[in-house]
Protein backbone atom coordinates (compact mmCIF):
# COMPACT_ATOMS: atom_id res chain seq x y z
CA UNK A 1 0.00 0.00 0.00
CA UNK A 2 1.45 3.38 -1.05
CA UNK A 3 1.90 5.77 2.01
CA UNK A 4 -0.58 8.09 -0.28
CA UNK A 5 -3.18 5.56 0.07
CA UNK A 6 -2.90 4.83 3.56
CA UNK A 7 -2.64 8.47 4.61
CA UNK A 8 -6.18 8.99 2.33
CA UNK A 9 -7.69 5.83 3.96
CA UNK A 10 -6.50 7.08 7.34
CA UNK A 11 -7.84 9.78 6.85
CA UNK A 12 -11.36 8.78 5.73
CA UNK A 13 -11.50 6.63 9.41
CA UNK A 14 -11.31 9.31 10.81
CA UNK A 15 -14.26 11.30 9.72
CA UNK A 16 -16.19 8.41 10.18
CA UNK A 17 -15.19 7.86 13.65
CA UNK A 18 -16.60 11.91 13.96
CA UNK A 19 -19.23 11.18 12.64
CA UNK A 20 -19.97 8.36 14.59
CA UNK A 21 -18.80 9.65 18.06
CA UNK A 22 -20.02 13.64 17.40
CA UNK A 23 -22.25 14.19 14.58
CA UNK A 24 -24.91 11.61 14.76
CA UNK A 25 -25.68 12.10 18.06
CA UNK A 26 -26.66 15.30 17.48
CA UNK A 27 -28.60 14.88 14.81
CA UNK A 28 -30.11 11.54 15.34
CA UNK A 29 -31.24 13.39 18.56
CA UNK A 30 -32.71 16.36 16.94
CA UNK A 31 -34.32 14.00 14.55
CA UNK A 32 -36.33 11.76 17.43
CA UNK A 33 -36.71 14.79 19.17
CA UNK A 34 -38.81 16.56 16.47
CA UNK A 35 -40.41 12.92 15.55
CA UNK A 36 -41.91 12.86 19.00
CA UNK A 37 -42.81 16.53 19.11
CA UNK A 38 -44.97 16.22 16.08
CA UNK A 39 -46.48 12.83 17.87
CA UNK A 40 -47.90 15.13 20.03
CA UNK A 41 -49.41 17.51 17.34
CA UNK A 42 -50.57 14.85 15.37
CA UNK A 43 -52.33 13.31 18.97
CA UNK A 44 -50.74 9.77 18.16
CA UNK A 45 -48.16 7.53 18.23
CA UNK A 46 -46.46 7.56 15.04
CA UNK A 47 -50.45 6.73 13.51
CA UNK A 48 -51.69 5.53 16.45
CA UNK A 49 -54.43 7.92 17.74
CA UNK A 50 -54.02 8.65 21.68
CA UNK A 51 -57.74 8.10 23.49
CA UNK A 52 -59.63 11.25 23.39
CA UNK A 53 -59.22 13.21 26.67
CA UNK A 54 -62.60 13.10 28.86
CA UNK A 55 -62.95 17.26 29.50
CA UNK A 56 -63.37 17.09 25.26
CA UNK A 57 -66.42 14.26 26.28
CA UNK A 58 -67.51 16.26 29.10
CA UNK A 59 -67.64 19.82 27.07
CA UNK A 60 -65.10 21.78 28.85
CA UNK A 61 -65.85 25.43 27.72
CA UNK A 62 -63.02 27.43 25.84
CA UNK A 63 -59.26 26.19 24.72
CA UNK A 64 -58.98 23.72 27.46
CA UNK A 65 -61.72 21.49 26.17
CA UNK A 66 -60.24 22.15 22.48
CA UNK A 67 -57.25 21.33 23.28
CA UNK A 68 -56.05 17.96 21.73
CA UNK A 69 -54.50 14.67 24.24
CA UNK A 70 -51.52 15.72 26.16
CA UNK A 71 -51.49 19.29 24.68
CA UNK A 72 -52.03 22.39 26.71
CA UNK A 73 -52.10 25.92 27.24
CA UNK A 74 -47.95 26.05 27.94
CA UNK A 75 -47.38 22.52 26.44
CA UNK A 76 -45.00 21.49 28.71
CA UNK A 77 -45.05 17.92 28.45
CA UNK A 78 -44.53 17.97 24.84
CA UNK A 79 -41.74 20.43 24.93
CA UNK A 80 -40.01 18.99 28.56
CA UNK A 81 -38.78 15.82 25.71
CA UNK A 82 -35.10 16.43 24.87
CA UNK A 83 -31.67 14.71 23.80
CA UNK A 84 -28.47 14.45 25.73
CA UNK A 85 -26.10 13.51 22.99
CA UNK A 86 -22.86 11.32 24.08
CA UNK A 87 -20.08 9.77 22.08
CA UNK A 88 -20.73 7.01 19.81
CA UNK A 89 -24.41 7.66 21.37
CA UNK A 90 -27.66 9.88 22.19
CA UNK A 91 -30.28 9.74 24.99
CA UNK A 92 -33.83 10.81 24.50
CA UNK A 93 -35.52 12.01 27.61
CA UNK A 94 -38.56 14.14 29.02
CA UNK A 95 -38.14 15.47 32.03
CA UNK A 96 -41.53 16.27 33.05
CA UNK A 97 -42.12 14.18 36.28
CA UNK A 98 -45.52 13.09 35.13
CA UNK A 99 -44.14 11.75 31.73
CA UNK A 100 -44.23 7.95 32.43
CA UNK A 101 -47.61 8.22 34.09
CA UNK A 102 -49.19 9.16 30.36
CA UNK A 103 -46.49 7.38 28.27
CA UNK A 104 -46.76 4.05 30.18
CA UNK A 105 -50.84 4.33 31.72
CA UNK A 106 -51.13 4.48 35.37
CA UNK A 107 -53.48 4.14 38.22
CA UNK A 108 -53.46 6.96 40.81
CA UNK A 109 -55.26 6.65 44.42
CA UNK A 110 -57.28 9.28 45.24
CA UNK A 111 -56.07 11.40 47.96
CA UNK A 112 -57.95 14.21 50.55
CA UNK A 113 -55.65 17.22 48.97
CA UNK A 114 -56.85 15.61 45.50
CA UNK A 115 -60.95 15.72 46.98
CA UNK A 116 -59.83 18.92 47.96
CA UNK A 117 -58.56 20.28 44.34
CA UNK A 118 -62.04 18.72 42.47
CA UNK A 119 -64.42 20.17 44.74
CA UNK A 120 -62.56 23.92 44.45
CA UNK A 121 -62.92 23.12 40.48
CA UNK A 122 -66.57 22.42 40.63
CA UNK A 123 -67.43 25.10 42.77
CA UNK A 124 -65.33 27.28 39.87
CA UNK A 125 -67.13 25.97 37.19
CA UNK A 126 -70.65 25.93 39.10
CA UNK A 127 -70.25 29.46 39.37
CA UNK A 128 -69.41 30.35 36.10
CA UNK A 129 -73.07 29.13 34.87
CA UNK A 130 -75.02 32.06 33.28
CA UNK A 131 -78.18 33.32 35.03
CA UNK A 132 -81.12 34.84 33.11
CA UNK A 133 -82.89 38.03 34.56
CA UNK A 134 -85.50 35.51 35.86
CA UNK A 135 -83.08 34.16 37.68
CA UNK A 136 -82.63 30.99 36.57
CA UNK A 137 -80.03 29.22 35.09
CA UNK A 138 -79.55 29.80 30.81
CA UNK A 139 -79.84 26.51 28.75
CA UNK A 140 -77.59 27.96 26.33
CA UNK A 141 -74.62 25.92 24.98
CA UNK A 142 -72.18 28.11 26.37
CA UNK A 143 -73.39 27.43 29.91
CA UNK A 144 -74.45 23.24 28.72
CA UNK A 145 -70.46 23.51 28.40
CA UNK A 146 -69.88 25.18 31.94
CA UNK A 147 -72.51 22.64 33.72
CA UNK A 148 -70.80 19.47 32.12
CA UNK A 149 -67.46 20.72 33.18
CA UNK A 150 -68.67 21.05 37.14
CA UNK A 151 -70.02 17.61 36.88
CA UNK A 152 -66.88 16.55 36.05
CA UNK A 153 -64.89 17.85 38.49
CA UNK A 154 -67.99 16.57 41.26
CA UNK A 155 -67.57 13.48 39.98
CA UNK A 156 -63.85 13.45 40.50
CA UNK A 157 -64.40 15.13 44.11
CA UNK A 158 -67.44 12.38 44.96
CA UNK A 159 -64.65 9.09 44.51
CA UNK A 160 -63.63 7.69 47.75
CA UNK A 161 -60.10 8.32 48.52
CA UNK A 162 -57.94 5.67 48.34
CA UNK A 163 -59.85 4.47 45.28
CA UNK A 164 -58.51 4.91 41.42
CA UNK A 165 -58.44 7.17 38.85
CA UNK A 166 -56.88 4.96 35.30
CA UNK A 167 -54.73 7.10 33.58
CA UNK A 168 -54.72 5.86 30.05
CA UNK A 169 -51.67 5.27 28.22
CA UNK A 170 -50.37 7.59 25.44
CA UNK A 171 -47.69 6.43 24.57
CA UNK A 172 -45.48 9.21 22.52
CA UNK A 173 -41.81 7.85 22.88
CA UNK A 174 -40.18 4.73 23.08
CA UNK A 175 -39.27 1.92 20.25
CA UNK A 176 -40.85 2.13 17.15
CA UNK A 177 -40.23 1.16 13.11
CA UNK A 178 -40.26 5.07 12.35
CA UNK A 179 -37.34 5.88 15.20
CA UNK A 180 -35.31 3.21 13.25
CA UNK A 181 -35.77 5.04 9.99
CA UNK A 182 -35.22 8.19 11.56
CA UNK A 183 -31.66 6.97 12.84
CA UNK A 184 -30.79 5.43 9.58
CA UNK A 185 -32.03 8.29 7.35
CA UNK A 186 -29.84 10.54 9.53
CA UNK A 187 -27.02 7.64 9.05
CA UNK A 188 -26.92 7.49 5.64
CA UNK A 189 -27.17 11.45 5.05
CA UNK A 190 -23.75 11.53 6.96
CA UNK A 191 -22.43 8.84 5.25
CA UNK A 192 -23.54 10.63 1.91
CA UNK A 193 -21.92 13.51 2.80
CA UNK A 194 -18.71 11.53 3.48
CA UNK A 195 -18.58 10.15 0.21
CA UNK A 196 -19.62 13.20 -1.60
CA UNK A 197 -16.43 15.05 0.16
CA UNK A 198 -14.16 12.22 -0.79
CA UNK A 199 -11.45 13.39 -3.79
Amino acid sequence: MSPELEKSINLLLKKLERVRDRELPVRVGRAVVNGIRDNFNRGGFYGKPWKTPIRSKAGFRGATGRYGPLLSGTNHLRDSTDYIPGTGRVAIRNTAHYAGTHNDGADIAVTARMKKFFWAKHYEAAGDVPVLKSGRPSRSRKADSIRGEAAFWRNMALKRTGSKIKIPQRKFMGESPEVGKAVEAETMKALQRIIDNIK
